[in-house]
């Protein structure tokens, strides 16, 4: 894919009203544009690269001044798309942009695509592949913890890593080389050399893909389901967490009958919480419940974290204690709820029924507990998190999808020098790791992958 000469426009900012909107234009026309819209006060001469000039954006067409503005020109190959860049701030009213926004197009550009900024900065060589998505999560990014990785992603982390893991496997397939054209020459390498230092790029991988859950978790959210009996008190429990109420609370059991989502934080850890249809046998639930309890073990299936809310003052079910067998294995605590009008003795057999399940004790209605349900909610999602800081976490899944194909060959290329085939044969499965290393960065990834990547983007960007 190659860049488009033609120049673009859009509005570079949220819709919506607000104290300055951006509308921004890149390409080959985009000063004979700025030219044409915008009037500086002091003249021409005050239209200095890269510095704000005030004046008023004018249609001469319609001999009307839209908005008082401040311009600024970044002439290329010193801007983000490396090409002629323009932005003109105005007032943010939608009026305004949009008639600002067509003043630009009936000057000679045209509406840019989604993300065809960004997109432009790629194939220009500003950014690669990686770069340009970490640009769409910083944007996206739900916390600090997330903004914080997208932006070391921006700024190259991951991609130096990949590009260095790449010169590995290339070095390797010089020495390679060496050896089929010289088999004779005292320093081609034997299989056992070639094997070892694949095996250090194969390490690193690893490394990268160690961390791909949290970085998952750190991007998107920790899904995290609240599942137990009927009126156990989990839409309670889900509207103090949310310090809201958004699930609906009767002393009806069953009130809750689809799932409901909504983010979180705690404590920086983005928290996707569902609340769940009460479980009960089948034979007590109306049609709708028993559609309701389907959707529960879905999400229980899903679901990264389980909330196993149990009513603390009623002695435990048989549905409870299937629960606690069936999610044996997985990340979960026991909530015990309700303790508010719990006796301590229930409270004690509860934990004792739990086994080593991590129990916390609380009561959604009085706040009792809350403040340490949060504190084991965190913990459970993974205090390695804080480790986001330091190391290079991967939170793409089309990032982790090339990093295990990479992998693969690289497994097969050491088993076919362990088995003393010849060298080039392992050869070819080191190409093909690089290639999809290659996917990462986007020195191998076709328009088709560019084209879905970049329509996320918003018009602007």
């Amino acid at each position: 894919m190659e860049a488009s000469k033609d120049t673009i426009a859009a509005i570079a900012t949220p819709m919506g009203r607000g104290g300055i909107g951006i509308v921004r234009i890149s390409g080959p026309a985009a000063h004979q544009i700025l030219e044409r819209v915008f009037i500086p006060r002091g003249g021409a001469e005050a239209m200095e690269p890269r510095r704000l000039a005030y004046g008023e954006v004018y249609d001469h067409e319609h001999q009307v001044a839209l908005d008082q503005a401040m311009a600024v020109f970044m002439p290329a190959p010193h801007s983000f798309t490396t090409e002629d860049v323009v932005e003109l701030q105005c007032h943010g009213g939608p009026q305004v942009m949009h008639a600002v926004l067509d003043l630009t197009l009936r000057e000679g550009a045209r509406l840019a695509t989604p993300g065809e900024f960004t997109l432009r900065a790629f194939l220009n060589g500003r950014i690669d592949l990686a770069q340009a998505e970490a640009v769409c999560d910083l944007i996206e990014a739900k916390t600090p913890r997330a903004a914080s990785l997208a932006a070391r992603q921006l700024a190259g982390v991951l991609s130096k890593q990949v590009l260095s893991i790449e010169e590995g496997l290339l070095h390797v397939l010089s020495l390679i080389t060496v050896a089929v054209d010289f088999p004779e020459d005292a320093d081609a390498p034997s299989n056992g050399e070639l094997i070892q230092l694949l095996d250090q790029q194969r390490l690193r991988i690893d490394e990268l893909l160690h961390g791909a859950e949290l970085g998952l978790s750190c991007r998107e959210g920790v899904r995290t389901a609240l599942l137990g009996s009927v009126n156990a008190g989990k839409s309670k429990l889900m509207n103090a967490l949310l310090q809201r109420d958004r699930a609906i609370v009767t002393s009806v059991p069953g009130t809750t009958r689809d799932l409901l989502e909504e983010p979180l934080n705690i404590g920086g850890i983005p928290i996707i919480l569902c609340d769940t249809a009460g479980l009960r046998p089948e034979e007590e639930a109306d049609e709708v419940e028993k559609i309701g309890i389907k959707r529960s073990y879905i999400a229980l299936e899903q679901a990264q974290l389980l909330l196993l809310v149990i009513d603390a003052s009623l002695p435990l079910s048989g549905s409870e204690r299937k629960l606690i067998t069936e999610t044996k294995g997985r990340r979960r605590l026991a909530v015990f709820n309700k303790a508010d009008i719990a006796s301590q003795d229930r409270i004690n057999a509860h934990l004792a029924a739990a086994g080593g399940v991590p129990s916390i004790v609380i009561s959604a209605k009085t706040g009792q507990g809350m403040d340490e349900l949060r504190d084991a909610i965190r913990q459970q999602c993974g205090d390695e998190l804080d480790a986001v800081a330091v190391s290079p976490l991967v939170n793409n899944l089309r990032h982790i999808e090339a990093l295990r194909e990479a992998q693969q060959h690289l497994e097969a290329a050491i088993a076919a020098l362990d088995e003393d085939l010849p060298c080039d044969m392992a050869g070819i499965d080191i190409e093909n790791a690089c290639s999809a290393l290659g996917k990462i960065t986007g020195n191998s990834v076709s328009d088709e992958v560019l084209k879905e990547i970049f329509s996320r983007f918003c018009l602007g960007k």
